[in-house]
């Protein structure tokens, strides 16, 4: 009795909090501001919220207490500055009340993700690359196989490719793939919610869901003790790593990549099919699918808000800015206004566009843009006939991702 008890007015603090910061979201974008508005999550296009915050020069001060730009040289010097991290200099989120679980490895500062770095780095680089694709192409072919003529690509494809490559290469039992798909889809919101509060069932869903993760890849390890086995967590141990360290390298990249995995593959359809000959081009050569994920990435990113705090006094774009400030990155605007003035006339001219490469994506981000591109071959491949069946929809509260909820596609 007495831990239902503890449970239930924990959860009345929680859900006090989370109203309290999504109210602060409304309130300030009732009132016209813009960065407010991208915040609530209630659009599929924030472009016109974008552009204003652009109208209001490099560094607009968001009534919200935050700075925000869309600016692409402010943008590549704040994330490209050691001196911003995720966290204050006393180890605090900007806004503390949407702390994610510690069971998320979310939370973390550049150097604790730096650390998280060197412990998978055994396990990373160019044979993982090749492992990753191997397992994308099979794993690919295997969900659309038997489909019929049409499935959401959101659902049946986008998330599962990725969530099932990350099992088999890290070496989730396959008898444990539901629970481990299971995991990862109710653990879906957490990244939006470092920014944006989710409601407070899934917000407990997910934090559930993380320890799920965690626990499962807990027993991974002590099944293979010593670091045998072949999975990429046996071996992260077995070149040293400290059995915890290498649980929370694989939940960390798990949670981090899944869900901008999905985006950027449904991303890319989407613009892919609304050129047809792009899609047509990439059907007669599927070697273009890093050129179709560059052009995705420079139009639209996976991950649209990237959030840093200035750990010291620090100028930017001629505005001082006291240690603790808070800056957020408009990715996508930043990139549409960085990219070429013209579009290429062909898929194989898309510009140069990356993902991130510290924070989470330290560990993700290759995995990411091999998995999308993997994708998106196999879909050229086996399904090039692929036409929308159906209307877009998009998850609300997702300021962070865009997350799809459905995207029915038919393919003959």
């Amino acid at each position: 009795m007495t831990d239902a008890i503890t449970t239930e007015l924990a959860d009345r603090e929680l859900g006090r909090r989370l109203h309290r910061i999504r109210g602060v979201h409304w309130y300030f974008g009732n009132h016209g501001d813009p960065y407010a508005l991208i915040l609530r999550g209630q659009t599929d296009d924030p472009s016109v919220y974008e552009e204003r915050v652009r109208e209001g020069g490099p560094l607009f001060r968001s009534r919200t207490g935050t700075w925000v730009t869309a600016d692409p040289e402010v943008a590549a010097a704040v994330l490209g500055d050691s001196r911003f991290g995720a966290l204050d200099r006393a180890g605090r989120r900007p806004e503390e009340y949407l702390q994610p679980s510690p069971a998320t490895y979310l939370g973390l500062d550049r150097a604790a993700y730096a650390r998280l770095r060197r412990v998978a780095e055994p396990v990373l680089g160019a044979d993982a690359a090749a492992a990753w694709r191997r397992l994308g192409e099979d794993v690919g072919r295997r969900l659309l196989a038997g489909r019929g003529s049409g499935l959401d690509l959101t659902a049946d494809f986008a998330r599962r490719l990725p969530a099932l490559v990350l099992a088999a290469w890290l070496g989730v039992p396959g008898e444990r793939c539901d629970e481990w798909e299971e995991s990862l889809r109710a653990a879906g919101p957490l990244l939006d919610g470092l920014l944006c509060p989710q409601t407070l069932a899934a917000t407990r869903a997910a934090d559930s869901a993380a320890e799920g993760l965690r626990a499962l890849l807990d027993e991974v390890v002590a099944a293979r003790p010593g670091g045998s086995g072949e999975g990429a967590v046996a071996r992260m141990v077995g070149a040293g790593a400290a059995p915890d360290d290498a649980v929370a390298a694989a939940v960390c990249l798990a949670l981090s990549a899944v869900e901008p995995t999905t985006t950027l593959v449904c991303e890319a359809v989407r613009l892919l099919l609304d050129r047809p000959e792009w899609w047509r081009r990439l059907c007669d050569s599927p070697a273009l699918a890093p050129a179709a994920v560059r052009h995705t990435l420079r139009h639209a990113p996976p991950v649209r808000l990237e959030s840093r705090v200035a750990h010291e006094d620090v100028t930017v774009a001629d505005r001082p800015l006291p240690a603790g400030s808070h800056v957020v990155v408009l990715v996508g605007a930043a990139r549409r206004a960085g990219a070429p003035a013209a579009e290429p006339a062909d898929l194989a001219g898309a510009p140069a566009a990356e993902l991130p490469d510290d924070l989470w994506f330290a560990l993700s981000g290759e995995f990411v843009g091999r998995a999308a591109e993997t994708a998106l071959g196999v879909l050229a491949e086996a399904a090039p006939g692929l036409r929308r069946d159906g209307d877009i929809v998009r998850r609300r509260r997702s300021p962070v991702l865009g997350r799809y909820a459905r995207f029915p596609v038919a393919y003959s």
